[in-house]
Formats: structure tokens, C-alpha cells, sequence
């Protein structure tokens, strides 16, 4: 029997399965789980003018502000690959991919400021989760710039896991975890307290999307692996160097 990989993501109206994809061709059966649970907050529309700079820094961030505006030629700043095809499937015009983390949108802002911070330039908004772990919109404040922040979702810790799961780590059917965000992270390590043992917990190999991530599960009984740089193709690269350095195993 193949083992499983789980990943767990933030669940909401619409799915994420780029990873999933981008996992398909290992020798292992793939499941998705919650451990977050997506709400939209704001109602009102957002008047965004096309001369305007639009930051936001996740996958439901750009679903749930394609419900809120009508605009669709302003200069959006998305993180990844999966937030920027949804944004081209939702009719956006002029994306701008970062790659990595919100910190990483904050120096490619600050390195090309000439091109991106113009003197026609409208207002510089942030349209994203209700609690974020880095506070972009605060950072480039700093940087002697206003920044209208809007408030249009919020993620809810799932506490709990599901009996499936419990049971295939029981049985030791399950090879890797993987985790996509710090709350996540943080939320996965309070219910594993709850739900399973060290040993459970010893048998499974965990792959984060950044070292931020992998500091949330703090005990020495987590493997944990993370690439350099924060990006959701780089989960992939973790997982398939371990398996060439460790296991043999075929394609399917």
C-alpha cells in the first residue's frame, strides 16, 4: 500500500490544487485537509481606480477581492504561482508575481520603487486576511507611504483533527505532512497535543513552506524540512531530494 502525503491548507469557497499537481507524479496517495477555515468579513465593494497599487499576499486574498471590486486594470501584487493563476482566471490584467513571502513583496516594492511607487500613482492598498503574521501595510507606512488596508477575510483554526487521519498516522500510513502557513503550523502543533503521541509525531516527516512555518512545531520529535526560499514549487524539491537521498522509490 502506498503511503500518504497530507496536506493541509486553508479551506474556502474555491480550492488550491496547485500543490496537489504539482505532487501527482510521486509514488504516493495525496489527500488535502483543513486546518484553517476562510470567511469573508468584508461586504461593502472597494473602489479601486486603475491608476491605484493593490498588494495582497494570499490565494483567498485575490478570490475574495475580485467579489469586492469591479476594477480590473490596476497593478496587482500577488505571492506565487497559484494566487496568480487564479488572478488571471478572475480577469485581472496587470499581475505582479512575487515569489517567496509578504517579506519578500516588501524588498522587491523597496528595489524597484522608481517603477512601482510613481508620481501619478493613486492610493497603495492591502486587501488580505484580518490578522496577518507580517504586517506589510505597517512596513511600507514606514517607508513614508499611506496604505488603505482592508480587512476581507478571516482564517479560523480548525481544532481538531479528523478521525481518518488519526487513525493513518496510527498505522503508520502516513509518510509526510505538509504545513503552508505560520497559523497552520501553529494550529496543527496545538491539535497534535491533543490527538497524538511523540511517537506518532516521530514517525512523520514535515515539510513547510518556510523556516517560519517549521519554528511553530518547536519540539526536537518534528522532522522538519523547509527550503531556502518560501515558495510552493520549493515543497516539492524538499520532498523529492529526501526521497532520492532516503528512499527508492518509481514513478507512478
Amino acid at each position: 500500500m502506498k503511503k500518504k502525503i497530507i496536506i493541509f491548507r486553508a479551506s474556502g469557497p474555491v480550492s488550491n490544487i496547485y500543490l496537489h499537481q504539482k505532487l501527482s507524479h510521486i509514488n504516493y496517495n495525496l489527500v488535502s485537509l483543513p486546518i484553517l477555515k476562510v470567511n469573508k468579513i468584508y461586504k461593502d465593494s472597494i473602489l479601486i481606480n486603475s491608476n491605484d497599487l493593490v498588494l495582497t499576499t494570499s490565494f483567498y486574498g485575490v478570490f475574495y477581492l475580485s467579489k469586492l471590486t469591479q476594477e480590473r486594470n490596476m497593478s496587482l501584487f500577488i505571492l506565487g504561482k497559484p494566487s496568480n493563476y487564479l488572478a488571471k482566471n478572475l480577469g485581472f490584467k496587470n499581475i505582479i508575481e512575487c515569489t517567496g513571502d509578504s517579506a519578500s513583496m516588501l524588498i522587491k516594492l523597496v528595489d524597484n520603487k522608481n517603477k512601482f511607487f510613481k508620481r501619478n500613482m493613486g492610493d497603495i492598498i492591502y486587501a488580505g486576511a484580518k490578522n496577518i503574521s507580517f504586517n506589510l501595510p505597517a512596513e511600507i507606512e514606514k517607508l513614508g507611504y499611506n496604505v488603505k488596508r482592508y480587512k476581507i477575510y478571516s482564517s479560523e483554526a480548525v481544532n481538531s483533527f479528523t478521525k481518518d487521519f488519526i487513525l493513518w498516522v496510527k498505522r503508520k500510513e502516513v509518510s509526510w505532512v505538509v504545513l503552508l502557513s505560520v497559523k497552520g503550523a501553529r494550529t496543527f502543533y496545538n491539535n497534535s497535543k491533543k490527538y497524538l503521541s511523540k511517537k506518532d509525531i516521530s514517525n512523520l516527516k514535515f515539510a513547510c513552506i518556510s523556516e517560519n512555518v517549521a519554528k511553530k512545531l518547536n519540539k526536537p520529535y518534528f522532522k522538519k524540512f523547509f527550503p531556502t526560499y518560501p515558495n510552493t514549487d520549493y515543497i516539492r524539491e524538499v520532498i523529492f531530494k529526501y526521497e532520492r537521498d532516503n528512499v527508492t522509490y518509481k514513478k507512478n
